[in-house]
């Protein structure tokens, strides 16, 4: 069964790399939106409120690396996985701590893709339960 929580952003020209990673997140229960550009993310970031987002550095309109640094300096509360095959050495992660949290040299090994997202799905799920309040036991 699918996830009917927040999606998964998948930001990616490929349109064989999109579709099939859009359909492996899919038989793995994840939820996902899509986007070919670096437009098409920002606007898919605020019309659907990802957790995740899944983000080529070299799209058609911009750099990837241009849309994550708006993610940061506007405080988005979001995730963010480089998919890319290109020279990392541009990144520095130190930079965008509590944002980055990996990336994936293409072409993409889709079991690393799915170690990734199911452990930042673990640390949400646990920051979520962790804001509960917890149940007093009161009786009246």
């Amino acid at each position: 069964m699918v996830s009917a929580i927040s999606p998964i952003l998948l930001v990616e020209d490929d349109p064989s790399l999109r579709d099939s990673l859009g359909q492996f997140l899919h038989d793995h229960g994840y939820r996902t939106v899509v986007a070919r550009t670096a437009r098409e993310g920002r606007e898919m970031l605020r019309t659907a409120r990802p957790w995740l987002c899944l983000l080529d550095l070299n799209l058609p309109d911009g750099s990837g690396l241009d849309l994550l640094k708006r993610l940061i300096q506007q405080r988005i509360d979001i995730r963010v996985v480089v998919m890319t095959a290109f020279d990392l050495q541009r990144l520095r992660p130190a930079d965008m701590a509590g944002v980055l949290v990996g990336w994936l040299t293409k072409p993409v090994n889709p079991a690393d893709l799915l170690a990734i997202v199911m452990a930042e799905d673990q640390r949400r799920r646990s920051s979520a339960a962790a804001a509960q309040p917890e149940d007093q036991g009161h009786t009246i």
